[in-house]
């Protein structure tokens, strides 16, 4: 009786298996490359009848397993926040500093940076690029603080919802817990070597599956409750200012960018100038001895090439004086 009955619940849980199973790999690829994009249209259906059961549920304040949560749908949606800023300063390295504090105030932190800057031959202004986590509270405020601390010449805000997907991984780690403790109890009760072999076996894809599971969820957890923001701040000597110009006004500042970009571009030839002056000392003496060389074989060339004229006159005019003799 007791191998009938686990034959019977081995069964069910092959065929459970089989429902979970179908959608876990793709599912977990696509939360690896971005989880916002596990879910295809077709399947939407589904998931939006149980979201709506995860928001509201049967009296409008429950949700589908019985959790209370706000009547306000919204402040339940699951968004993923990216910003591209771009900024201009005078004054780089303070501008990195107070970023730096603005960042530790705001309870984010610096994912990634990169900075480039000047060399020796040319005064290049420095630029750097940032990766910046910031809290979703707090994002507005980090936003409007790096406004004071730099001129933003750009900035681009996109928002990402993601919570049907993440209704989805939260429901099929709730089904495989609930498949795992089915097994684990049809695993204490069985007997047959085989029936242990095979539920051991699929304890095991279960187990597999919701570690890929809890990391997309800590995946989108992670994206959710920190914002990421991409700013690209670079030096400049004079500060863009973005306003309606007349066309006098506009002829005018052309004109002095363009006496600018001069200037500056006359002051870097003068600095490369004198600092390669050595090899250009070098590569003009070696040029000198080259051409010395070049016009000194050439010479000889032309005169070996006037003595066999010579001699011929030579010899011509010895002959016509014997012959008048």
């Amino acid at each position: 009786m007791k191998k009938k009955m686990v034959s019977v619940g081995l069964c069910m849980i092959l065929m459970l298996s089989v429902l979970t199973s179908c959608n876990s790999a793709s599912l977990s690829d696509k939360a690896t490359a971005q989880p916002s994009n596990m879910m295809m249209q077709g399947e939407g259906s589904a998931l939006e009848q149980e979201t709506a059961e995860y928001f509201t549920g049967s009296d409008g304040t429950f949700t589908s397993s019985g959790t209370m949560i706000q009547t306000n749908a919204q402040t339940n949606r699951k968004i993923i926040w990216t910003v591209d800023m771009e900024a201009q300063t005078l004054e780089f390295d303070r501008f990195l500093s107070d970023l730096e504090q603005a960042i530790q105030r705001f309870g984010g932190y610096l994912e990634g940076s990169s900075v480039s800057g000047s060399s020796i031959e040319y005064h290049i202004n420095r630029e750097g690029t940032m990766v910046i986590r910031i809290p979703s509270g707090n994002l507005d405020d980090f936003l409007a603080q790096v406004g004071t601390i730099g001129t933003v010449t750009y900035t681009g805000k996109s928002s990402e919802d993601v919570t049907l997907d993440y209704i989805d991984v939260e429901s099929r780690i709730t089904a495989l817990e609930v498949e795992q403790e089915r097994l684990l109890a049809l695993l204490e009760s069985a007997q047959d070597l085989e029936a242990i072999i095979q539920l051991e076996s699929r304890l095991s894809e279960v187990r597999y599956q919701l570690e890929n599971y809890h990391s997309a969820k800590n995946r989108y957890d992670s994206q959710i409750e920190y914002s990421t923001v991409n700013l690209y701040v670079r030096e400049v000597q004079r500060v863009s200012t973005v306003h309606d110009q007349s066309v006098g006004q506009r002829i005018a500042a052309g004109w002095s960018d363009t006496l600018y970009r001069l200037k500056s571009g006359c002051e870097n030839f003068f600095v490369w100038f004198v600092v390669n002056l050595p090899y250009l000392l070098i590569w003009t003496a070696f040029a000198g001895i080259v051409i010395w060389v070049c016009l000194h074989c050439v010479k000889k060339r032309r005169q070996k090439a006037a003595l066999p004229k010579q001699d011929h006159a030579n010899g011509t005019g010895t002959n016509s004086a014997k012959e008048e003799k």
